[in-house]
């Protein structure tokens, strides 16, 4: 099994100086940006960015409220896998870990499950399905269904979200508007 970095989360105290210098300096553009619904940040936003239409976000910029000196954070580094079965591999192997505590979710563009390590460094390993939704959103999966279950109930829950499209729609628009994008 292969495993390829996809995204960082950063924590950030202001998203607005946080996303123009990764627009503006580092050449990212938003591919997303929307409100947390759920946990001790709901309703602040979350702002996604990409360089590339093969990937939804490489960054996002999630709000914290630690104080300045401190140091913003990664909240988790993720890894692409190639494969639903390579997902379901590595959270047979954490659910037994006590320190884990796997969640199994789909973004609606992704098969994912979040665990911690050892240290409490939180971790997602991810594959894509062939959809898109707006980001963010997250919702429980059962990995221990057959795949045309799961494929079939995560379809099904993700054509109800807003941006919903294939991801070969998603990629050609996010393509066109990074073409669009003034260079830096």
């Amino acid at each position: 099994m292969s495993y390829t970095v996809s995204h960082f989360e950063i924590r950030a105290r202001d998203r607005a100086a946080m996303e123009k210098f990764y627009t503006e300096i580092m050449g990212f553009i938003v591919s997303d940006r929307g409100l947390l619904t759920a946990g001790p940040a709901a309703g602040r936003e979350l702002i996604f960015l990409s360089h590339s239409p093969d990937e939804h976000h490489q960054i996002v910029l999630i709000p914290t409220d630690a104080p300045a000196g401190s140091g913003g954070g990664i909240g988790h580094v993720a890894f692409r896998v190639d494969s639903l079965d390579e997902v379901r591999r590595v959270y047979e192997k954490v659910r037994a870990l006590p320190h884990a505590k796997p969640e199994p979710v789909s973004h609606g563009n992704t098969w994912s499950v979040y665990f911690r390590d050892p240290e409490d460094n939180r971790i997602e390993v991810f594959t894509q399905t062939p959809w898109h939704a707006t980001q963010p959103c997250r919702f429980d999966v059962d990995y221990d269904a057959p795949d045309a279950a799961l494929t079939e109930a995560t379809r099904a829950t993700a054509s109800t979200l807003a941006g919903f499209a294939s991801t070969e729609d998603w990629q050609h628009e996010f393509a066109r508007r990074f073409d669009e994008a003034p260079a830096k």
